[in-house]
């Protein structure tokens, strides 16, 4: 998903989004094969003659099915099960990537929830996230939806509130560093669930979280190909740190802000392997960023 992100950040200004009317349903299943998915009501036994959602290979089947479909489109396209992305760099060019994917569905049948479609925008939500040609955002309800959320109580109630910040943690500079108290009470394994303690280290760290989402907006930009990349890294005990920027006409401009707990045997590394080890995870995971640009600089 984060590959795909940073896919759409490569100067594109067009973009469109497609929805697939209960894109599932459009997939018919084998009728040797529908015993398989038989299930017990109080009227008798039914069989699905369509592909339903709560089959554990149901989202694997329809990727790979999507994937074929629009084979020929992937230059231009993004397919996330029933949500398809189009993104050109200029209006006449996103024409005829749009008649392209369009008659590809075609070809095969597949309808559109027309109410979900969104044709020829300069931004776009997608996976979360506000999109445009040189800048990502969290989608505001999102980031409110978070906000929102009570002081956990539960290991449940602590692991729905980290998981829906990860999604945007690349926008909060050090976020392993400040989530550490919580991560180290909910990383439990399912024997050791009743041992979850939430504390003033845990509250501390919540509220310290919360303000970081609310107090500022929070925004990255996109690379621009045409100059160098920079990349400062920093260690501390408890995790490694780093920032993807550019620096155009005097003004910094924040790409990307990585962050990672270090694990049990990381802790005992010399200074200059948490270095290295910063510098290695930073790259891997913007990778993209680092082949559509020529040069970049390590600090």
């Amino acid at each position: 998903m984060e590959l795909a992100l940073k896919t759409l950040g490569a100067g594109y200004h067009f973009f469109s989004k497609l929805d697939l009317k209960s894109g599932f349903w459009q997939f018919p299943i084998n009728a040797k094969d529908r015993f398989k998915a038989a299930f017990i009501t109080p009227f008798g036994l039914y069989e699905w003659n369509v592909l339903p959602q709560g089959l554990r290979n149901a989202p694997p089947s329809f990727q790979r099915i999507m994937n074929k479909v629009l084979s020929s489109c992937i230059d231009f396209s993004l397919v996330y099960l029933d949500d398809i992305i189009i993104f050109s760099r200029t209006y006449r060019e996103h024409l005829l990537h749009l008649e392209k994917v369009l008659n590809g569905l075609k070809l095969h049948n597949l309808t559109l929830n027309s109410m979900k479609c969104q044709i020829a925008q300069q931004t776009i939500a997608y996976l979360g996230h506000a999109i445009s040609s040189k800048t990502i955002t969290p989608l505001p309800e999102k980031i409110k939806s978070i906000a929102l959320l009570p002081e956990p109580k539960s290991l449940a109630q602590a692991n729905r509130f980290i998981g829906g910040l990860s999604w945007y943690r690349k926008f909060i500079p050090q976020f392993a560093s400040i989530v550490a108290p919580i991560h180290a009470v909910t990383n439990l394994s399912k024997s050791q669930r009743y041992k979850f303690k939430w504390g003033d280290d845990q509250s501390k760290s919540f509220y310290d979280l919360k303000n970081v989402l609310t107090s500022r907006p929070l925004m990255l930009d996109f690379p621009d190909d045409t100059q160098p990349i920079l990349l400062s890294t920093n260690d501390s005990k408890a995790g490694l740190g780093g920032i993807l920027y550019q620096e155009i006409n005097d003004v910094i401009r924040i790409l990307y802000y990585h962050s990672k707990l270090l694990s049990s045997s990381q802790k005992r590394f010399h200074p200059i392997e948490l270095e290295a080890l910063a510098i290695f995870k930073c790259i891997t995971s913007n990778e993209i960023f680092f082949a559509r640009s020529g040069y970049y600089y390590f600090y």
